[in-house]
């Protein structure tokens, strides 16, 4: 049997220790794989899943100080995700998970030898002591940043692995990017004035692999008029159009549906409007999105 643990952080250290000594025991049965999530995408495609084998997911730190969340960058954040992914995408290959919650610290070595299906008596005095801070600034730590990336999109990733309702996730305005002006943030209104063109675009950050709905929250100055605009999500499965006319100020909700087939491609949204305009502002406020649980 094989056992693929993935994690980081003291948990993690304490987790391969511990499976170490139980394929010891086990005289060559169980053989561990500890799982290296620096390059996601080429790490899935390398592993060898088996019929047999199992999953541990471990507690795995976001970042190593909480207390510079506010200050972190698109790129890292991005990585971080594609790290949960994943676990994500590894737990939905597996026949069997045990993700190891911080709650349950003390019943870890009890949880395995349940998951491997071996006599807890015999495995149990192999386990060392836990760490105090081996469960310290893990994955379900509060985050107090409002907004966030790390509350509204990457902590949700990081703990979907272990549950199997669908995955919920917000990508919040300043993380996408000015068509106007590329590579700079987007501003909290842009005008329309002009030509028509990609007005907003980004964030090009993973999703899991599945079926998404978009639900993209705009808001119009009362100037706007009749204009016609264009949603776009492109993904690795292709491009996906929503048309829709505003013809009044306010607050205005659209819902897209799309595809994700590669769950480390880096998705992008892109805003467009369609056609010449004289004045009015367009505030791209978040995107909402959802994957069914059915994934």
């Amino acid at each position: 049997m094989k056992v693929f643990l993935l994690g980081r952080g003291r948990g993690w250290i304490w987790a391969r220790t511990f499976l170490n000594k139980v394929a010891t025991a086990s005289g060559g049965v169980t053989e561990i794989v500890a799982v290296d999530g620096e390059t996601p995408r080429d790490t899935l495609a390398a592993l060898e899943i088996e019929t047999e084998g199992v999953l541990v997911l471990a507690p795995f730190i976001l970042f190593a100080n909480e207390d510079a969340s506010a200050d972190l960058s698109i790129d890292a954040v991005r990585n971080e995700a594609q790290r949960a992914i994943l676990a994500i995408e590894l737990a939905r290959r597996m026949p069997r998970t045990l993700f190891l919650h911080s709650a349950e610290a003390a019943d870890w070595p009890r949880l395995i030898a349940e998951l491997l299906e071996m006599n807890p008596s015999d495995v149990l005095p192999l386990a060392e002591p836990m760490p105090d801070e081996a469960t310290s600034g893990e994955s379900n730590v509060t985050i107090s940043t409002s907004p966030s990336l790390l509350r509204s999109y990457l902590t949700p990733l990081a703990v979907a692995a272990g549950h199997s309702a669908s995955i919920a996730v917000v990508w919040p305005r300043y993380c996408f990017l000015y068509g106007d002006m590329p590579g700079e943030s987007l501003p909290a209104a842009v005008e329309v004035a002009g030509r028509g063109r990609i007005l907003a675009y980004g964030p090009y950050m993973p999703l899991p692999k599945g079926q998404w709905r978009a639900t993209v929250y705009l808001g119009f100055s009362a100037d706007i008029g009749s204009m016609p605009f264009i949603l776009e999500s492109d993904t690795d499965a292709g491009i996906a159009r929503g048309f829709f006319e505003v013809k009044q100020g306010g607050i205005f909700t659209l819902d897209l549906d799309f595809e994700v087939t590669d769950p480390f491609h880096l998705v992008e949204f892109r805003l467009v409007s369609q056609d010449s305009a004289l004045e009015g502002l367009v505030s791209l406020i978040e995107i909402r999105l959802e994957q069914s649980s059915s994934e």
